[in-house]
């Protein structure tokens, strides 16, 4: 017998969230991330394994839509039902996430209900870190532990078997009672082995026009996104990372051959043309880097463009090859320096990041025309206030385009959660990051240096004054580029006058003041009639400008 298999992709949402949202009719903010290891799953299944029908329930897809259902349950239940043209036998949940916890925990039930006779295993870096306590609830039958194409393909092969042998990395729940320690599934080495990502499983239309982090600065409708890795795995010892638990700290490369041919095919299939490189660590090996994107230099694709959100590491960075870089096709810089503090850097978080470095090549970009993002963290266990301001000073001081300020939140298997736990901040509740609302702009438990409210109205506060009132772009006369960034901001987040003020500044700065007056106009609007945008105002009406909410000003 050849079992069918459907995957099941939840949203990344807390869902708290998800419940505000449904009560008030708000606007659903979501991220929408191609299932990327589902895809990898599916082809390498389709490729290796003995099995029937493959499917997907994709929820993130049709997240949008939530809010024309009565209830939570009846938009799993119909959305499950539309979605698979099958009875499956095997019912494969990926939490990659943890604000992904209840919802997945819910969905296992109903769909339980609808297809009683099917087993239920659960992996990814959520499950992989929680598998004990999903296992424990006794609602999923098998938890898979890390890389998961070997594991799983091994245990549908066997899924009939009246002798089935024991898989390393796979659990029931008798395991978790008989064993203390839970190995991990093995990995593929030789990533070559992979079949590109199935494609085919998703709406590759609706993903190909979401940016997820990234923006697109050539104007809306000119790019076609999709992920690409070219290697797993990540050496550094970062404190509040929790990726190695999947793959690893060993790297592992794909062929440069390998990666030209996907990249080849998401072209020519899809109209792919802005590559997202979703490695946690690109630039590992930077001879081989090198050659890559100077074989990336050669393709014949129309607007080409290399994105990386999550993949570029200052100690790995050098003039030179941030050049190559550049002339392979990345516009926008994304660096992750997460803190601006010595201390923090080399006894919090264990990142090291060259600081002195970091404020050259990011002036070094600048020159090159490059939109730059750098990111930073604050609230870290242990950190003071002092260390706070340190980072907020040097974010002032480095001056990207924009510089995203978030909130240390703990991710299950990450060294930061267990110093969290340890020190009584949180209670290691694996419901925790799905059951209260927090993200990474929200605590909710005060710490010995600081308390929520006061970490929350900082790095808010600190996004405004720096991102806004601050803006490079709009300090320096850039306006055409402040517009751009503006705008996505509002693509977003419709309500926020204050971008809308900033946009005032940038039409007025331009002499365009017909086109300031028509922003003007939204703005005074919204303040009469949005209560999230008089919220911002009664908070923050010291960051606009008085004649903005003037009624009768010359704007």
């Amino acid at each position: 017998m050849k079992p069918n298999v459907l995957f099941i992709n939840p949203p990344s949402i807390n869902y708290n969230n998800i419940i505000k949202s449904m009560k008030y009719n708000n606007r659903i903010l979501l991220d929408h991330y191609i299932p990327h290891g589902i895809l990898y799953l599916s082809s390498y299944l389709k490729e290796y394994g003995n099995v029937g029908m493959v499917g997907l329930v994709d929820y993130s897809r049709h997240f949008g839509d939530i809010r024309d259902f009565q209830d939570i349950d009846t938009f799993i239940r119909k959305i499950a039902k539309k979605s698979c043209i099958f009875v499956p036998d095997i019912i494969a949940v990926s939490i990659v996430f943890s604000a992904a916890h209840i919802f997945s925990i819910r969905a296992i039930k109903i769909l339980k209900r609808l297809w009683p006779s099917a087993i239920i295993i659960v992996g990814g870096t959520h499950a992989t870190n929680c598998a004990k306590q999903i296992l424990g609830n006794k609602l999923a039958d098998y938890i898979l532990r890390g890389e998961g194409e070997k594991g799983f393909c091994q245990f549908v092969n066997q899924f009939s078997s009246s002798n089935p042998i024991k898989i390393n990395g796979v659990f029931n729940q008798k395991d978790i009672c008989a064993q203390n320690r839970l190995e991990a599934c093995e990995s593929v080495a030789d990533l070559d082995e992979l079949p590109f990502p199935d494609w085919s499983l998703v709406d590759m239309d609706f993903y190909a026009k979401m940016r997820g982090s990234t923006r697109n600065i050539d104007g809306a409708g000119t790019k076609r996104c999709a992920p690409i890795i070219t290697n797993r795995g990540c050496p550094f010892k970062c404190t509040f990372c929790s990726s190695h638990t999947v793959h690893g700290r060993k790297m592992r490369y794909r062929s440069e051959e390998n990666i030209l041919d996907e990249v080849h095919v998401l072209y020519e299939s899809y109209g792919i043309n802005l590559f997202v490189i979703a490695d946690d660590l690109f630039t590992a090996h930077r001879q081989r880097v090198k050659s890559l994107l100077r074989k990336f230099k050669t393709l014949d694709i129309p607007g080409f463009e290399l994105q990386f959100p999550n993949a570029l590491s200052i100690n790995t960075l050098t003039e030179d090859l941030l050049d190559d870089l550049i002339k392979a096709g990345m516009k926008i810089a994304v660096l992750a320096i997460d803190s601006g503090s010595e201390y923090v850097q080399k006894n919090i978080i264990k990142k090291n990041c060259n600081l002195k470095k970091a404020k050259r090549l990011v002036k070094y970009l600048h020159g090159k025309g490059l939109i730059v993002r750098c990111y930073f963290i604050l609230g870290f266990p242990g950190e003071t206030k002092e260390m706070m301001e340190e980072t907020i000073e040097f974010a002032d001081e480095i001056d990207a385009d924009w510089s995203p300020f978030q909130i240390a939140t703990p991710l299950i298997g990450s060294e930061m959660y267990s110093q969290f736990v340890a020190k009584g901040d949180i209670d290691g509740n694996i419901e925790y990051w799905s059951s209260k609302d927090i993200n990474y702009t929200n605590r909710d438990f005060d710490t010995e240096e600081i308390s929520a409210e006061e970490l929350n109205a900082l790095v808010y506060r600190s996004n405004l004054v720096k991102n806004f009132l601050n803006n490079r772009n709009l300090k320096k006369g850039q306006f055409k580029k402040a517009i751009d960034i503006f705008n996505d901001i509002l693509d977003a987040y419709p309500f926020h006058i204050i971008a809308l003020s900033c946009l005032i500044k940038c039409y007025e700065g331009l002499k365009n003041f017909e086109r300031a007056h028509e922003v003007k106009k939204k703005l005074l609007k919204l303040l009469e009639n949005d209560k999230r945008s008089q919220d911002m105002y009664a908070k923050h009406s010291d960051l606009v400008p008085e004649e903005h909410v003037t009624v009768n000003s010359s704007v």
